[in-house]
C-alpha cells in the first residue's frame, strides 16, 4: 500500500462520496475539505464515476455548482471509457446509443458516428429513463445482425429524479440483460469494477496505478476495481441506503483504509 501522504494522485467517486448523488448534488463538507487540502498541497485530484448518462463536461458542471474545483480533463465517466474502448478497436465506428444524452458527447468527441440507422458496428447501452420499446427492439435487431453489445457501467438499478419524480430506476445492466436474452449475445461491460478503467484513468494523468489513491463509498465497485488495479483504497462510510448494487466479480472488496469522515485523512497527508 502506498503511503497516502506521498500519493501524487487522488481519484474520487462522485455519488455518495463527493455529493449525495448526481441528481441531488449537495456536497459533503468533509469531501470539500479534503479535495481543497489536496489541491493546496499540490496533489492531482480526479474523478472516476460510473455515471454514463452524463458527459465529463456535465459532471464537471454539477461538481462546480456544488463547490468543487475539478478540470474537465481530470473527470472520467463510464461513457467516455466506453467511447475510448470502441475507438481503440474500430476508429470511426457506427454506434447506436441508448443513453439519456451525455454519453453522446463523449462518443462524438472520440470521433465515433452516432447513428439511428443500419449498418451498426456497436450497440452501447447506458441508463435511459426515456427509452422506447422501438429503441430497445432496434438495438436487439442490430446485435442479432452482428453489432457488438457494450454496457456503459453496470448498475442494475439506481435512485434518481426524472421529470420531477423521485424513484428507483432500472439501470443499464437491466436493459442490456433484455438484449442479451433476446439475441443470445454477451455484452462487454465498461466501467467499475473492472480494473481497466482505473488503470487507464491513472495513466491518462501520468501516474501508475500503484501511486494512486481511490476514494469511494462502494466496496463492490470502487474498492474491488481499484484494489485489482493496484491502487491504495479508501472506503468512506456513507448512507448505506444510497449505495448502488454492483457485482464485484469475485474480486477482493477489502479497503486499505476505512473512515467515517474524509477529514480523518487530512492529518495523514
Amino acid at each position: 500500500m502506498t503511503d497516502i501522504g506521498d500519493a501524487p494522485l487522488w481519484i474520487f467517486d462522485v455519488d455518495n462520496t463527493l455529493v449525495r448523488d448526481i441528481e441531488h448534488p449537495t456536497a459533503f463538507e468533509d469531501a470539500l475539505a479534503l479535495v481543497e487540502t489536496l489541491r493546496v498541497r499540490g496533489r492531482n485530484v480526479a474523478v472516476l464515476t460510473n455515471v454514463g448518462r452524463l458527459s465529463a463536461r456535465q459532471v464537471r458542471r454539477v461538481l462546480h455548482d456544488a463547490g468543487f474545483v475539478f478540470y474537465e480533463s481530470s473527470i472520467f465517466t463510464a461513457g467516455a471509457a466506453a467511447a475510448a474502448y470502441i475507438h481503440n478497436r474500430m476508429p470511426g465506428a457506427r454506434c447506436f446509443l441508448i443513453s439519456e444524452g451525455g454519453a453522446r458527447d463523449d462518443f462524438v468527441a472520440r470521433g465515433l458516428q452516432v447513428t439511428n440507422n443500419p449498418p451498426v458496428d456497436f450497440v452501447a447501452v447506458g441508463a435511459d429513463r426515456g427509452m422506447t420499446f422501438q429503441e430497445l427492439n432496434f438495438a436487439a435487431k442490430m446485435v442479432s445482425r452482428g453489432a457488438k453489445l457494450i454496457c456503459i457501467s453496470g448498475s442494475r438499478a439506481y435512485p434518481g429524479v426524472y421529470l420531477g419524480h423521485e424513484d428507483t430506476y432500472i439501470g443499464e445492466l437491466s436493459i442490456v440483460r433484455a438484449i442479451e436474452d433476446a439475441t443470445g449475445a454477451t455484452a462487454t461491460i465498461v466501467g467499475k469494477p473492472l480494473p481497466g478503467i482505473f488503470i487507464e484513468t491513472a495513466r491518462s494523468l501520468g501516474v501508475e496505478p500503484a501511486e494512486a489513491v481511490m476514494v469511494g463509498d462502494n466496496r463492490d465497485s470502487d474498492i474491488a476495481g481499484a484494489r485489482a488495479a493496484g491502487m491504495t483504497t479508501v472506503l468512506v462510510q456513507r448512507d448505506p441506503h444510497n449505495i448502488v448494487e454492483f457485482d464485484s466479480r469475485g474480486m477482493d472488496t477489502t479497503p486499505d483504509i476505512v473512515v467515517n469522515d474524509l477529514r480523518e485523512l487530512i492529518d495523514r497527508l
